[in-house]
C-alpha cells in the first residue's frame, strides 16, 4: 500500500512539472488559419533599472490580431495577451489590464518597447528592419532568433527559441 501512495505522489509531482502543450483554441477574431509558434522567450533590459523576464510561450496570430500565452518553467500560466486593432488586453492571475497598443503593453510589462511587426517577420525567417534593432537570424532554421536594441538606450536583448 505504501508503494502505491509513493507512486501516485511521484506521478502527481512529475505531472505538475510538465510544461503544458497548449492546444489550438477558438480564436474570437477569426485567426484559425494563422501561424502558431511555441517555444521560449527571454527579454533583458540593461541600464539604470535593469530587468529580465523569461517564459515558455504559445503565440497565435499576427501583429494585428493575436494571442500570446506565457508559462513558467513549472507549466503554470504567467499571463495571457490578446490583441485586435480595437483592444489590447493583458490577463494575469484573474486581473485584466487594457492598453492602447502592443508597444505600450510591452514597454510596461518588460521595461522596453519591443518591435512587434519586426518580431513577426523574424519568426517567419525574414530580416525585417526595426529602428535601433540588430537581429541575428543565422540560426533561424534551428528556431533561434537573437535581437539587440542599441538605440535608444537602454540596451535590450531579445532571445527566442522555437520548439521544432
Amino acid at each position: 500500500m505504501r508503494v502505491w501512495w509513493l507512486a501516485l505522489l511521484m506521478g502527481a509531482m512529475l505531472a505538475g512539472c510538465a510544461t503544458p502543450s497548449p492546444t489550438a483554441k477558438s480564436l474570437g477574431f477569426g485567426q484559425a488559419n494563422t501561424p502558431v509558434w511555441q517555444g521560449r522567450i527571454s527579454v533583458q533590459v540593461h541600464g539604470d533599472n535593469p530587468s529580465s523576464m523569461s517564459a515558455s510561450f504559445s503565440l497565435h496570430g499576427d501583429a494585428k490580431n493575436g494571442e500570446l500565452d506565457l508559462y513558467s518553467p513549472l507549466g503554470t500560466t504567467l499571463g495571457a495577451l490578446q490583441w485586435t486593432p480595437q483592444l489590447v488586453q493583458f490577463s494575469e492571475g484573474g486581473k485584466q489590464q487594457f492598453f492602447n497598443s502592443l508597444s505600450e503593453l510591452t514597454e510596461k510589462t518588460t521595461g522596453a518597447e519591443l518591435p512587434i511587426d519586426a518580431i513577426f517577420g523574424w519568426l517567419q525567417g525574414r530580416n525585417a528592419q526595426a529602428a535601433g534593432w540588430q537581429v541575428d537570424l543565422s540560426f533561424a532554421s534551428q528556431g533561434s532568433i537573437n535581437a539587440r536594441r542599441i538605440s535608444p538606450l537602454p540596451e535590450v536583448m531579445l532571445r527566442i527559441k522555437l520548439d521544432q
